[in-house]
């Protein structure tokens, strides 16, 4: 099987990881007792073996490892290979430079000896999934410095990151979080094949839709909800044979055009779930596609639709799913008519469906999406970066751990770049709006 290995950084990366391992073991539907060897289902075992080893015993264990700089790593009722957990007695201070130059030096070897010992027990290794919050300072700092060294060591592999990033209308706990998230951007942007954003602004709006409060606890269940989704294709039959490989190539058009959002479907903690629950293919596409469900804050239709990936469980209709993909245009007449412009529809769909349901949801269903709406958050990271940078504002921190000048102006500029590349498709893209409505 093409195994993939979780790598959980700092403290939103752990315990997001906890919540995400919970819904994958519901989801896998392992026996209460783990006696795998009277498991009827020889496919669900080689496919639970993507992101599960020890199978032929009682307990399987995730293909997971969990680092943090603090004393303690957040507690769970899934049983996780304690030789993959690491906690330091180190205390980051929000800082990336202090984490980079000075923890990783004692620490990374460490990481890296248990990521080969992993990786040997894999048939065929496919690639790293990683979590962590570029907010702070450990996983700001661990996710630059892994995600290089791993590009290194195991260039054919797969690095997918899902990310916390700074919100756009909010402010952050962390005052220095856009130097934290602009440093470590450049790095994961050069060594990593696939970004997925998520910010708690864009959480908020999807709980409060559903009749929730915003709590931390409830928001990394949404994104660890939205994750297992999107690797369903991974590790459960269907009618596409989906990896992170395959992923990559139908969704990224350019080497630097790798940055995606998700959308998820309203999941059984919504007031509304009855209703829900006889949802249509329509209501699905429309749900995956719209906006109110984006797990960041940017509306998709200020930008320009270039592809999109389904993931979808349950007894849905393919010939129905399809159609309305190529129907995209028409989904898109009530806005056009509202903002008196023409939106693209996507150049490439990815759908892969598998009939088996998530948990006890009767449709479940999640998309990564790439548009350049996405430029909103990088103007948001850039101006924020930038405002801070001009201002000298607690660079002498950043300065005494080893992060010169220099390294602050390759950051801003390779920001600059990747947002200018952005802004010229969606220049490109208003102009032949201005042109169609004249």
């Amino acid at each position: 099987m093409r195994e993939i290995l979780v790598l959980q950084l700092g403290g939103f990366g752990n315990k997001m990881g906890v919540k995400f391992w919970e819904e994958m073991f519901k989801d896998s539907k392992f026996e209460i007792d783990n006696n795998l060897h009277e498991q009827s289902n020889i496919l669900q075992l080689n496919t639970s073996n993507v992101v599960y080893y020890n199978l032929q015993q009682k307990i399987p264990l995730p293909r997971s490892i969990q680092v943090d700089l603090g004393q303690d790593l957040p507690q769970t009722n899934i049983e996780l290979n304690p030789c993959n957990q690491f906690s330091f007695n180190y205390s980051s201070g929000n800082n990336f430079g202090y984490v980079k130059n000075n923890c990783c030096n004692e620490i990374v070897d460490i990481i890296l000896d248990s990521i080969r010992q992993e990786i040997e027990q894999c048939d065929s290794f496919q690639g790293f999934q990683i979590f962590a919050s570029i907010i702070g300072g450990t996983g700001s700092g661990l996710s630059a410095v892994l995600s290089q060294t791993l590009k290194d060591e195991y260039y054919d592999t797969i690095i997918q990151c899902n990310l916390l990033v700074p919100s756009i209308n909010q402010n952050d706990v962390c005052v220095v979080s856009p130097y934290n998230s602009g440093l470590a951007f450049k790095h994961l942007v050069d060594s990593a094949e696939q970004l997925i954003f998520f910010d708690n602004e864009g959480i908020k709006q999807n709980l409060s839709r559903i009749g929730i409060q915003f709590d931390y606890q409830d928001a990394n269940l949404h994104i660890a909800q939205t994750i297992c989704c999107n690797s369903s294709p991974f590790r459960n039959p269907g009618d596409i044979n989906s990896s992170l490989r395959k992923l990559s190539t139908n969704l990224i058009p350019f080497p630097d055009y790798k940055l995606f959002t998700c959308s998820m479907t309203n999941n059984q903690q919504s007031d509304y779930y009855n209703e829900y629950q006889k949802m249509d293919e329509y209501q699905i596409f429309k749900e995956l596609m719209s906006t109110d469900h984006n797990s960041t804050f940017i509306d998709n239709f200020q930008g320009r639709y270039w592809a999109a990936a389904f993931s979808i469980r349950g007894e849905i209709s393919n010939k129905e799913i399809y159609k309305q993909c190529s129907k995209f245009n028409y989904f898109l007449e009530d806005y056009q008519s509202r903002a008196k412009k023409r939106i693209k529809g996507v150049n490439m769909f990815f759908t892969s469906i598998c009939k088996r349901k998530f948990q006890n949801y009767e449709f479940f269903g999640s998309s990564i999406i790439h548009s350049n709406s996405v430029n909103k958050q990088l103007d948001n990271l850039g101006e924020k970066f930038k405002i801070m940078y001009q201002k000298k504002s607690y660079l002498h921190t950043y300065i005494q751990e080893g992060i010169d000048d220099q390294e602050f102006f390759e950051a801003q500029s390779r920001l600059d770049n990747i947002r200018y590349w952005y802004q010229i498709n969606n220049d490109i893209n208003e102009r032949e709006n201005q042109d169609y409505w004249e």
